[in-house]
């Protein structure tokens, strides 16, 4: 359920503006060609292109519309690589920003920011994925690119803080006895990236603190943190490292929250690598990562309730390989190994002191195939389909076999209205008794039109679905939400937003709706 709310902040897009002049229109696709066959060597090559383009026809960023195009197209390869790629967008803004004419180069930041931005929120590698249980913060604002931030040495570093006051109209997220509140939240964060010709750092550290008005238990101290480096073999050959540490909470609507007298709280350490090689047109990644996840044990109305039986490790590894050869359609093949091993085996599960509790170790798999696209320079995304299963080790569970697909679609409708549409389909663990986990398949999309040179409107809705695997239950969640934002500058913004969600259930008593009611204030420095 809750991976439906959590999401959506993270696949929202920015409105993309800008078209090139007349006499620019048909050199373009010769320039995202140039610079789509740069990124094949990396991304320092794909910045280099940039700057050779810019030196030879400078007419490239000499006003707004022409350099968000030229930003647009120096965009559209970054979400390939692997890593943290906001420094590449900020790199490819400042510097189409600095060769544009001095009069004009306001103009060209503003149309620069609002393009790229529609890349940097839907590339969900710049930031730590949405963790499966939280929804209750103010909804993120995609990170902004451009000339901010402080230089202190060889590195920029980009503070940021976002603030806001909503309602909840049902914070225990319950079918009867509502409990409505006021709540409060501040999230504040910080990024440093390398300025470095070769290689590259990046880390970001931020917390979101949320405090209710009159149900004091529900208040949460969430944090988390990155840390990630790039290491240039040559040019054919990159290595990715890095690690994700962070501390948050369940909502209390994921399906396998329990009635504390507070959310549940889980940690998660994550540490991965993997290599990138470019072989001819292709491109081979392998990888692989480990994660730990803990939870802590919460008082209910009966005592302690036990969340250590949920502890346990998972272990990845996977191969892409795809072919680059035609930017307008780049195919690609990815496989990916999943084991799961639990703390405690048997979890603390007993209906009667004869029975046992489950075991719910696991392996998995999931394969794909798939393409990136380019149907026309305004209409781009990606899809996939394929297959996805787990074995489980308690002999009760029955194995999961089901059809994979994934797809994100971004089409720039016309010069104020961006669409983005999205699907995803994956085997979720769940602590329901008697069911190895559910297959969840989510469907949405977001529309963002310009009302106003500095007002911008967004729609938002989506619709998922949850097949607990061998038990009666199922689940139907639907996220509808209308706002607006308006920026004051480049960087700082106020909106509000009004979202309305709902379950419905196989099993009833789950069944809840909720209202809320958000106002949001937001600063990059």
């Amino acid at each position: 359920m809750s991976r439906l709310f959590c999401r959506l902040p993270y696949l929202a897009t920015a409105v993309l503006v800008g078209m090139l002049p007349a006499h620019y229109a048909s050199a373009q696709p010769s320039v995202s060609a140039q610079l789509a066959r740069d990124a094949q060597d990396g991304p320092r090559a794909l910045l280099d292109g940039l700057d050779q383009l810019l030196a030879t026809t400078p007419q490239l960023a000499s006003t707004p519309s022409s350099a968000a195009a030229l930003a647009r197209a120096a965009a559209m390869p970054v979400p390939d690589f692997v890593g943290a790629n906001l420094p590449i967008y900020q790199e490819i803004s400042d510097k189409i920003v600095a060769a544009a004419p001095p009069e004009q180069r306001a103009a060209v930041r503003q149309a620069i920011s609002i393009e790229i931005a529609a890349f940097i929120a839907t590339d969900i590698r710049i930031m730590p994925a949405p963790p499966p249980s939280t929804f209750g913060n103010v909804p993120e604002q995609a990170p902004q690119a451009g000339e901010r931030g402080y230089q202190v040495g060889s590195f920029t570093v980009y503070p940021q803080i976002q603030a806001g006051m909503f309602y909840d109209s049902n914070i225990y997220a319950t079918r009867t006895a509502t409990v409505s509140d006021g709540v409060g939240s501040i999230s504040p964060s910080i990024a440093i990236r390398s300025n470095w010709d070769h290689n590259a750092l990046y880390a970001e550290a931020g917390t979101d603190l949320t405090g209710y008005l009159h149900h004091g238990n529900e208040n949460t101290a969430d944090w988390h943190t990155k840390v990630q480096g790039r290491i240039d073999v040559n040019p054919t050959t990159r290595i990715i490292l890095g690690g994700i540490a962070l501390k948050e909470h369940e909502d209390r609507s994921s399906p396998d929250a329990v009635e504390g007298l507070t959310p549940t709280r889980y940690w998660e350490l994550n540490g991965y690598a993997g290599v990138i090689h470019r072989i001819g047109v292709y491109n081979l990644r392998l990888g692989g990562a480990i994660e730990r996840i803990t939870y802590a044990n919460v008082m209910g109305q009966n005592g302690e309730i036990n969340n250590q039986d949920r502890n346990h490790n998972r272990y990845t590894a996977g191969i892409s390989v795809s072919n680059n050869a035609n930017i307008a359609f780049r195919p690609f093949f990815e496989g990916l190994a999943d084991i799961r091993r639990y703390d405690h085996t048997p979890d603390d599960f007993v209906i009667e002191p004869a029975t046992t509790g489950y075991y719910r170790n696991s392996n998995g798999y999931r394969v794909s195939v798939g393409s990136r696209f380019r149907i026309t320079p305004a209409f781009v995304g990606e899809a996939s389909v394929g297959v996805m299963g787990r074995y489980y080790a308690d002999p009760r569970f029955k194995p999961v076999t089901t059809p994979a697909a994934d797809a994100n679609l971004r089409w720039n409708a016309t010069e104020g209205t961006t669409a983005v549409l999205f699907l995803d389909r994956s085997i979720e663990e769940t602590t329901l008794p008697g069911s190895p986990a559910y297959i969840y398949t989510i469907v949405g999309g977001r529309v963002e039109q310009t009302l106003l040179p500095k007002l911008t409107g967004i729609a938002r809705l989506a619709f998922a679905r949850s097949n607990f695997c061998q038990s009666t239950r199922w689940d139907n969640e639907a996220d509808m939400s209308i706002g607006v934002r308006y920026y004051f500058t480049d960087y700082t913004y106020v909106g509000t937003d009004y979202r309305y969600t709902q379950r419905v259930s196989g099993d009833p008593t789950v069944n809840f709706n909720r209202h809320e009611v958000f106002v949001v204030l937001g600063s990059a420095f």
